[in-house]
């Protein structure tokens, strides 16, 4: 492991302790059931199949990596480095998994607990006891390890930390971009090991301690963003060719470290959508079901197709639905009394006619010319179909635990000036609309305002993917990754999903033969002047980045 030496002290070992006491008990209430489809499949006659033994070649990389773990710790020394390999191998054995670096990172602070607690039993050394944790912990937390080389729960966790990265950071995530760093660069370590790659072992074992207390496996992507954020300084004064490395010298360094990251996680994990979590969960256990009954390759390609095009943080149409019930006279009680509130700003982005056939109360109709021409041009970018080939090329480089140095994702070049006056017009009609509606200050991060794009049967496909030539998929590229305005969503399924979830809930879906909010003779008033305003709000959006660092 790289960095500077550890110290073995008595605090260290009192926690690995207080670790092997508590992981037990903990692990056995949450751990799910075997992963591997081997490892559930009878041998016959109602017999489970014998483990397999390890082979030759992740015989040696075990070796290798072993070799080279935790260096600088002076508890690593040749009898622990013997029992890690062991642990592994048994590992490997009995969960009927192919061997992947970063494993060994993993299996590292086990052999440490188990070496400083004199094991996982509590009375002795007790190698059972400390497999037993070692695959109830990875089962529950890193079912990455289960998917062999297709990838493809990290893959879909990378993703889904994009989206959250976007959402509350979205003028870091574009330096990110900007800079060609890729997610999948920088964030796979800590999604792979949960933080243990280099990080202190005692500053793992109290992050893993709270996190196994905590037992939300969607969890480590707030904690990845808010490691991202406590370090936006960092990335401001770096220069251009020294911004890779400012990244890669993002970590945990120490408890009071640790201490700042989990409470910002927690801030942005209040503030986020509750879809966010129960989307992402529910992928990762379709996916994990589906790498339990299929060897179909063909399935796992459909699966990343799709993964690919989710690039925008959905909301659900009932978490709408619920949020706009808060603040209605309509119904006695909230459908979701334990959801957080959020200010949720309906922005309905479809043609009139289906607006004043349909829609609720508060939302927001925004459907100008401007906007129509833009999802014109934008749909004939290509850009989403050019980051998620990126996207892609990068993954299929991912053989070790951090991608080559050199390997750097082709991302597309920035839009022309044609496309950029265009989306000064949608941004300072839209400015317009919405201060009228909701207030100037709409925008302002006292409000902390959450804009929801709600679009109609043409923005939304049969497998419910936004599609790329709609005004939800170019309204929602223009505001994240152009103006770089924070917390921009898109309602799951559009107008259809809210007006059946609203009916269901007995919220009144009105009918309007009402005027768009923006006349022709106050849609130019909006636009003079188009250009400043949308400059103006970017460089206030990189100022409010500089000040919140």
């Amino acid at each position: 492991m790289d960095g500077a030496p550890e110290e073995h002290d008595e605090s260290a070992r009192a926690l690995a302790a207080e670790c092997a006491k508590q992981w037990p008990t903990m692990l056995a209430r949450k751990a799910p059931a075997a992963s591997s489809p081997a490892a559930k499949a009878p041998a016959g006659d109602g017999e489970m199949a014998p483990a397999a033994e390890v082979n030759e070649a992740d015989t040696h990389t075990i070796k290798v990596d072993v070799l080279r773990t935790r260096g600088n710790h002076p508890a690593f020394g040749p009898t622990m480095r013997e029992r890690l390999r062991s642990l592994l191998t048994e590992f490997c054995h009995k969960e009927l998994v192919r061997y992947m670096q970063g494993l060994h990172e993993v299996a590292a602070v086990f052999a440490y607990i188990e070496e400083s607690a004199s094991g996982f039993d509590g009375s002795e050394k007790s190698e059972d006891a400390t497999l037993a944790c070692f695959t109830a912990f990875v089962r529950t937390f890193m079912p990455c390890f289960y998917d062999g080389e297709s990838f493809v729960i990290l893959h879909i966790t990378l993703l889904f930390f994009r989206q959250l990265l976007l959402y509350h950071l979205p003028h870091l995530h574009n330096q990110l971009e900007e800079m060609g760093v890729a997610p999948v660069v920088y964030a796979t370590p800590w999604f792979i090991t949960l933080f243990a790659h280099k990080t202190p072992l005692h500053v793992v074992m109290r992050l893993w301690h709270e996190y196994i207390r905590r037992g939300d496996p969607t969890f480590v992507p707030f904690l990845a963003v808010a490691t991202m954020e406590l370090e936006k300084q960092a990335f401001l004064d770096a220069e251009e060719d020294d911004f890779r490395n400012a990244v890669d010298r993002t970590k945990i360094t120490s408890l009071e470290k640790l201490q700042a990251v989990w409470k910002a996680a927690e801030n942005l994990y209040t503030r986020t959508p509750k879809s966010f979590t129960f989307r992402m969960s529910k992928v990762l256990t379709q996916v994990r079901q589906q790498l339990q009954e299929k060897t179909n390759t063909n399935w796992t390609q459909s699966v990343l197709a799709r993964a690919d095009q989710e690039r925008r943080l959905a909301l659900l149409a009932r978490e709408a639905v619920a949020q706009h019930a808060r603040v209605s006279s309509e119904v006695a009680a909230v459908p979701a009394p334990n959801l957080p509130p959020l200010r949720v700003l309906l922005l309905d982005v479809r043609p009139k006619a289906a607006f004043d056939a349909e829609h609720l109360p508060q939302a927001l109709h925004f459907y100008p010319p401007c906007l129509q021409r833009l999802a014109l041009v934008s749909s004939g970018s290509q850009r989403a179909e050019r980051l998620a080939a990126a996207l892609k090329q990068a993954m299929a480089e991912v053989g070790d635990l951090v991608l080559r140095k050199d390997s750097k994702p082709q991302l597309a070049s920035p839009s022309n000036a044609e496309h950029a006056a265009l989306g000064a017009e949608v941004f300072q009609a839209l400015q317009g609309a919405a201060s009228e509606a909701w207030g100037e200050a709409w925008l302002s991060e006292s409000q902390a305002s959450h804009l929801a794009i709600l679009g109609g049967e043409a923005d939304w496909d049969a497998a419910q993917l936004c599609k790329a030539n709609g005004a939800v998929a170019a309204l929602f590229e223009l505001l994240t990754e152009q103006l770089c305005m924070p917390r921009v969503s898109v309602v799951l399924g559009g107008a259809q999903a809210l007006h059946r979830e609203a009916e269901k809930r007995g919220l009144k879906v009105m009918t309007s033969e009402s005027s768009s909010p923006y006349g022709n003779d106050k849609l130019r008033t909006f636009l003079s002047g188009g250009a400043k305003a949308f400059a103006s709000f970017r460089d206030r959006a990189k100022a409010n980045f500089a000040s919140d660092a």
